[in-house]
């Protein structure tokens, strides 16, 4: 079974759950106390399309744009009207700031996209440079063929 798959009322919780941390970047407005669980959230670039989506097993508001999520699935998209999905990012715990489109963990981190894998610890993903820093245990591979000697 997999353990990112939304339960029926995931669509409920993705939505208080979005509708909280837009709630909490006004100012006087309430922040969520409470945990939420099983949740999407996706993200979309000044053109509209959806550049990325954040999933997560539970996610805990810690104010100003910034959560903590266990369970972290971070799908990042092409940005485009094709919406072609370049890279899965999961961890098991990391803080997201969402005004700044970066993720940050130092737990372990495993990335897959088309044609190469990375794994590591104490991670840093930049969503506006389109960029991920991985900063000890380092593991990358790469299928299909590689030239680098031209």
């Amino acid at each position: 079974m997999d353990t990112l798959r939304q339960p029926a009322a995931a669509p409920r919780a993705a939505a208080a759950l979005a509708l909280a941390w837009a709630a909490a970047a006004l100012p006087g407005q309430m922040t969520p106390e409470a945990p939420i669980g099983h949740f999407r959230l996706p993200m979309f670039g000044a053109d509209g399309y959806k550049s990325w989506e954040l999933r997560g097993l539970k996610g805990h508001f810690l104010g100003e744009g910034t959560a903590l999520v266990e369970g972290l699935e971070l799908v990042v998209y092409s940005g485009a009207a094709d919406l072609r999905e370049e890279n899965r990012i999961r961890s098991p715990r990391a803080l997201i700031h969402f005004d700044e489109s970066r993720a940050e963990g130092d737990s372990s981190l495993f990335v897959s996209g088309p044609g190469f894998e990375i794994e590591g610890r104490d991670w840093t993903w930049e969503g506006r440079q389109r960029k991920i820093i991985v900063r000890e245990a380092v593991r990358v591979s790469f299928s299909g063929s590689l030239d680098i000697l031209d």
